[in-house]
């Protein structure tokens, strides 16, 4: 109770600020959340927090899945340091590979960093993005430049 009920109103101070920017996108606070958490557990800088919020835009605008690792971890209910292959097959509203769209809650709580990128994301033409073991984020246009880097950044680092 003493860790739950600041940490409820912190958030619902931070949605208030921002309900303009939240009725503007015709969300509601269940989304925002629920997207504002998927770039916490993404992103460390608040510049990548909203260059990740823009992949996750341009894809949900595109109809593609959001592809994310964090909500395949939280499907599974443990945290690994890579995910698997087979992992990405489990069966879950959490687990955006196979479900299109957001899942069907947040998987973290959100920061203040979060929530604003996720209301005002960087305006980018990208739709993928890795975190190399480094922390060092990049982001790329197609599948050919991200497969590209993911066998400079995560493959050959093996």
């Amino acid at each position: 109770e003493d860790i739950v009920i600041p940490m409820l109103e912190k958030t619902n101070a931070i949605i208030v600020q921002n309900e303009a920017k939240m009725k503007a996108k015709n969300w509601d606070v269940h989304q925002l959340l629920t997207l504002s958490s998927l770039i916490e557990e993404e992103a460390t800088g608040f510049t990548d927090r909203q260059k990740i919020s823009s992949v996750f835009y341009n894809r949900l605008t595109k109809g593609m899945p959001l592809q994310t690792d964090p909500t395949v971890l939280y499907a599974l209910g443990k945290h690994k340091q890579r995910v698997l292959y087979e992992d990405l097959k489990v069966n879950s509203p959490y687990n955006t590979y196979v479900v299109k769209g957001l899942p069907v809650g947040p998987i973290a709580n959100s920061g203040k960093h979060s929530v604003e990128a996720a209301l005002e994301p960087a305006q980018t033409d990208y739709y993928y993005f890795l975190a190399a073991p480094s922390g060092e984020v990049y982001y790329a246009k197609t599948l050919e430049e991200h497969n590209a880097l993911k066998q400079k950044y995560i493959t050959k680092k093996q």
